[in-house]
């Protein structure tokens, strides 16, 4: 479904991400690991287009999307978080959704102005998938609260919702446990094994290895912006370099929890 050949980029001097091929086939989840400065956001940046590889190619089914702008890629099916936590903090839960749905309505704007039967039956289609989306991500109760205001966890869920709105084939999630505990982190897997079941392709950018073995069904490692093993977890877990350049790290870092 995605596929990356010999994608580079290069800041100045500085070589971000060299002769980076992967491969994300469609229904799969895959996982892309690597310590911190490896190159890992600059990858999914380059992939939802907010950057653009110096050299290289990025295919969606077939047809290249590199250079394109990030609105036309998500159009295209894809969608993402971020590794910091990116919303609309002032509008409410509910809201934050519908914004996100804002392309998938066919009324005109003289429709809207008139409330057209056409423009109220997308609202209402547009409001009830947005329900369904919060009741989904157990934030039914916090709809009309600020986004803004909620807790951290469910800010974090809100930002899957917010994604799967836009109704993806592929979602690129950055890191999606940071800052959750083992219990939310592990309902989050739930959730993230729930999208493969309903047939959308998730690519997973994480430092968490539970979560990892628990989702993902291959594994990329990236280590100074460059591919250096490609597996199952148990595999990548065995891996002499893998060790050496960010599982081993982990292990020195919190007492060898991998």
């Amino acid at each position: 479904m995605l596929e990356l050949h010999d994608v580079s980029r290069q800041f100045g001097g500085l070589a971000a991400l060299s002769g980076v091929n992967m491969l994300v086939p469609r229904g799969r989840v895959v996982g892309l690991i690597g310590p911190n400065g490896a190159g890992k956001t600059t990858l999914i940046n380059l992939i939802s287009g907010l950057d653009h590889p110096t050299g290289g190619t990025i295919t969606l089914g077939g047809t290249p999307i590199h250079g394109l702008p990030p609105h036309q890629i998500a159009r295209r099916g894809i969608a993402r978080t971020y590794q910091n936590i990116r919303m609309f903090a002032d509008l409410t839960a509910l809201e934050n959704l519908l914004v996100a749905q804002h392309a998938q309505g066919k009324a005109s704007a003289l429709e809207a102005l008139i409330f057209a039967p056409r423009y109220r039956s997308e609202e209402k289609a547009l409001r009830d998938h947005a329900r369904h989306l919060l009741e989904r991500f157990h934030l039914a109760d916090k709809a009309d609260q600020r986004a803004g205001n909620l807790p951290y966890g469910d800010q974090r869920r809100l930002e899957i919702a917010r994604a799967l709105a836009t109704r993806p084939a592929l979602m690129l999630l950055d890191e999606p446990t940071a800052g959750m505990n083992p219990i939310e982190t592990e309902e989050l897997g739930e959730q993230i094994l729930r999208l493969r079941e309903d047939g959308i392709t998730v690519l997973v950018i994480e430092h968490d290895m539970a979560l990892i073995a628990q989702v993902c069904q291959e594994v990329y490692v990236l280590n100074f912006g460059q591919i250096i093993a490609h597996g199952t977890h148990e595999a990548i877990k065995a891996n002499p370099l893998v060790v050496q350049a960010y599982l081993g790290e982990e292990e020195e870092e919190t007492g060898g929890a991998a």
